[in-house]
């Protein structure tokens, strides 16, 4: 017979091998859920910060825009760019123009320069400014590689990277227009307007960057226009990196080499063209990670140890009362019935021994006692698998009522059959995302059983935009905001109908929801309480309760705070729900 191996060796081992495995599982799925998540926010502030960049230079490119057309469109400067292009005297003289044109420059704190060029280059006129470019008439520039699409754009303003003269040859912003006629659209010249690179620096100087770290934009003939690195200003992109890119989305990537491993955010302009780059060093993009990473190696590693010394310490104490009630077992066998004396370390052991000896005084009753025990954790388990069929019965029991009103009575059975599937839909354990035509479908059975209740009174204008049907959405996004319009916002209401409008769309990358209705509506006050979180707001209020706030903490949670729900009056007399969330897609569209 082989030699057996102790309990003391058997528990000892059995558990550090069940420890290090959990440890080591949890360790693992802890990093790469955290880590995930960390990279995720990571490269998504990251995306934030250049697409804020992006927007506040097109709000800089754009204001100077709607400066360069009021001047364009001044009747003076029409008037004399009209002559010119006729080959007659303009009305106005030079000097009169100049004084137009500096009147509309001189509230801006920073020097730039607006240049004008009629047909032929018959007129030119300029304000007051220390820039000089480097030709003075467009005949000049027509060889230009950015000088087609100014005819290309129609009226429409283009920007790119040039030099002008100020104390020397400098880079600077430049935008140019060719300038229509107000009555007949016809050409009547071009507008050039200079910009110095500092405005740049004033909109960049929010973005933190480290060391070897660096911010580039480039224009839509891929000149760079602005780089933290000065050496770059005027040189073209590496095709290498718009390669990369080449679209219209903004996102994320990484690259680099074995020496340089880098994070490159990027977000073009749909306004300008423009595309700006930012290089984030990949080690201090995710330093958090390595902390955490070493922070979770060394709480496993502490949790370990302390795991492995309490095994052996509970193995031991397990083991040897054990041994000793092994060893009084083996005398029962031989015939030998004699008590275990004193007590064990214990709780547990203290009550086998106290069995033990009660065993040897009345066996037939602890055989009893067991056998009791069995069957009442038998019927436990019948009683919880029971409960397991509760849903399917009440599934069953609606189908079986459907069916036997489908033949007889068509409409009461729709009505079972939309209700049985409007409980299966809320409570159905699959994923907590669906498609918006999912949630649409679901919202409809809801609106058929409320104009079952309400009949003609209750009217419901829904459209969506087919775009947006295979759209994620989180599950139950739509009936709560039907639901509340119809409890707290219709009904308090004396109307001869009930109107609630619904409009899905996409808006700038989001799904936008609203839902308005003309019920009673509420206040401003009312508004803000009733998206308050915590507590819910009182009963009093209308379009209240629990549904709206937690629809606004369920989607801030989600997708973070620039999402949710506004409330606003509507043009109906109600209230008017606003849903916002990012529009996100399913793989198979």
């Amino acid at each position: 017979m082989s030699k057996k191996v102790s309990l003391l060796l058997q528990l000892i081992s059995g558990f550090s091998l069940i420890i290090v495995l959990i440890v080591a599982f949890t360790l693992i799925g802890s990093y790469r859920s955290s880590s995930g998540a960390v990279q995720s926010r990571s490269n998504q502030y990251l995306l934030e910060s250049v697409k804020q960049l992006q927007g506040k230079l097109d709000a800089i490119l754009e204001e100077h825009d709607r400066l360069s057309s009021i001047i364009v469109l001044n009747p003076l400067i029409q008037r004399n760019l009209e002559a010119a292009a006729k080959g007659t005297r303009p009305s106005n003289s030079a000097l009169e123009v100049t004084g137009l044109i500096d009147e509309h420059t001189r509230s801006i704190d920073y020097d730039i320069q607006l240049k004008l060029f009629s047909l032929l280059d018959r007129e030119v006129y300029s304000n007051t400014s220390s820039f000089k470019v480097l030709w003075e008439r467009e005949a000049e520039i027509k060889e230009a590689y950015w000088y087609p699409s100014i005819s290309k754009n129609k009226g429409k303003m283009v920007w790119f990277g040039a030099d002008v003269w100020q104390n020397g040859n400098i880079h600077v912003l430049m935008g140019a227009r060719q300038i229509n006629a107000f009555d007949t659209l016809q050409p009547l010249g071009t507008l050039f307007l200079v910009l110095p690179v500092a405005v740049v620096d004033n909109a960049a100087g929010a973005f933190r960057l480290g060391p070897g770290e660096k911010l580039q934009i480039a224009d839509s003939f891929g000149t760079i226009v602005y780089s933290t690195e000065p050496r770059e200003i005027g040189m073209y992109m590496d095709p290498g990196i718009a390669g990369k890119f080449g679209g219209k989305e903004a996102r994320v990537i990484r690259t680099g080499t074995a020496s340089r491993d880098m994070f490159i955010s990027y977000s073009p302009s749909a306004y300008s063209g423009w595309s700006v780059y930012a290089y984030i060093d990949a080690k201090e993009a995710v330093k958090d990670l390595n902390a955490m990473r070493r922070n979770i190696v060394l709480t496993g590693s502490l949790g370990l140890v302390a795991a492995l010394l309490f095994t052996f310490f509970f193995s031991w104490t397990l083991s040897r009362p054990i041994r000793n009630l092994a060893y009084k077992l083996n005398k029962v066998e031989r015939g030998t019935t004699l008590p275990i004396t004193g007590r064990a370390s214990n709780k547990e052991m203290n009550m086998l021994y106290t069995s033990y000896n009660s065993m040897l005084h009345n066996l037939d009753r602890t055989i009893a006692d067991l056998s009791s025990k069995q069957i009442s954790e038998k019927q436990a388990q019948i009683v919880a698998l029971k409960a397991q069929f509760r849903p399917h019965f009440l599934y069953n029991t609606l189908n079986t009522i459907y069916w036997s009103l489908a033949g007889t009575r068509p409409e009461e059975a729709r009505m079972v059959l939309a209700l049985s599937d409007l409980l299966r839909y809320s409570i159905d354990r699959g994923s907590e995302f669906v498609t918006v035509g999912q949630d649409l479908q679901q919202l409809e059975r809801f609106i058929y059983l409320q104009k079952l209740r309400y009949e003609e009174k209750l009217q419901i204008d829904l459209q969506a935009e087919p775009a947006v049907l295979q759209g994620l959405i989180m599950k139950l996004t739509l009936q709560p905001l039907i639901e509340n319009a119809i409890t707290h916002g219709l009904e308090p209401a004396v109307r001869e109908v009930w109107l609630i409008r619904i409009r899905l769309y996409s808006e700038a990358g989001s799904l936008v929801i609203t839902v308005e209705d003309n019920g009673q509506g509420m206040s401003r006050a009312q508004m803000l309480e009733a998206l308050a979180p915590g507590e819910p707001p009182s009963s009093e209020l209308l379009h209240t309760g629990i549904g709206l706030s937690n629809l606004q903490q369920r989607i801030r949670l989600i997708y973070g705070q620039h999402y949710g729900l506004e409330l606003s009056a509507s043009e109906l007399g109600g209230l008017q729900v606003r849903v916002t969330v990012p529009l996100q897609w399913t793989q198979e569209s």
